[in-house]
């Protein structure tokens, strides 16, 4: 596994008491705010701060899944409507008692981050796909066409899984800690830097290919 130390190419200050998810929606970032119950729509560009959604209960985790903003409360997954807020869907946690550190969806189910593994998961029933074991625990996941990301309970690194090997191939030492939330842009990796309280974005060899 190839270490790496990446300073960020680009800083947003976001307003957030207690920031737990981050996700790209493909023009907007939206980050979760645990302590305000609340999800915040950031155009990744400028750092305007756009819609804002109230999440009754919001533990941790944001992603999108059809469109919509999926989110953990401590005992359910709720998927919200991002702009009148509706609860189109809620169903109980897979895991009761045992607290989500991330999520993500993407073509292939939902990752959901937890203080011993990543559980990939069917969309539609949350049955287990398959396990990836994370010692250190999860506080924070996003997935490209080929690499699965996760921030560790340290908050000290990034750690890059290949998903057709299943091996580690990358550990990505940051700037501001700890690190938090993570997201894919298409190009760059997002994460939230929980300490200062902004979003960081990281160009990194060979997941990030393309010209801004």
């Amino acid at each position: 596994m190839i270490i790496y130390t990446a300073a960020s190419v680009r800083d947003l200050s976001i307003d957030a008491e207690q920031l737990t998810g981050l996700t790209f929606t493909g023009h907007a970032l939206w980050y979760a705010d645990r302590g305000r119950e609340q999800a915040v729509c950031l155009d990744p560009h400028t750092g305007e701060t756009g819609a804002v959604l109230a999440c009754p209960g919001l533990d941790a985790g944001l992603t999108t899944l059809g469109g919509c903003l999926l989110y953990a409360t401590e005992s359910s997954l709720r998927l919200a409507e991002p702009h009148s807020g509706d609860i189109l869907r809620e169903v109980p946690t897979p895991r009761p008692g045992v607290p989500i550190g991330g999520m993500e969806a993407g073509r292939d189910g939902i990752w959901l981050g937890w203080p011993d593994s990543l559980d990939l998961r069917h969309a539609s029933d949350l049955r287990v796909l398959a396990t990836v074991p994370a010692p250190l625990g999860v506080s924070g996941t996003t997935v490209t066409d080929r690499y699965l990301a996760y921030t560790d309970r340290l908050g000290e690194a990034i750690t890059v899984l290949d998903l057709g090997t299943g091996r580690n191939v990358l550990q990505i030492q940051v700037d501001g800690r700890p690190a938090t939330s993570l997201t894919w842009d298409g190009l760059r990796l997002w994460y939230g830097d929980s300490g200062n309280m902004r979003l960081r974005a990281l160009d990194v060899p060979g997941l990030s290919t393309r010209a801004d």
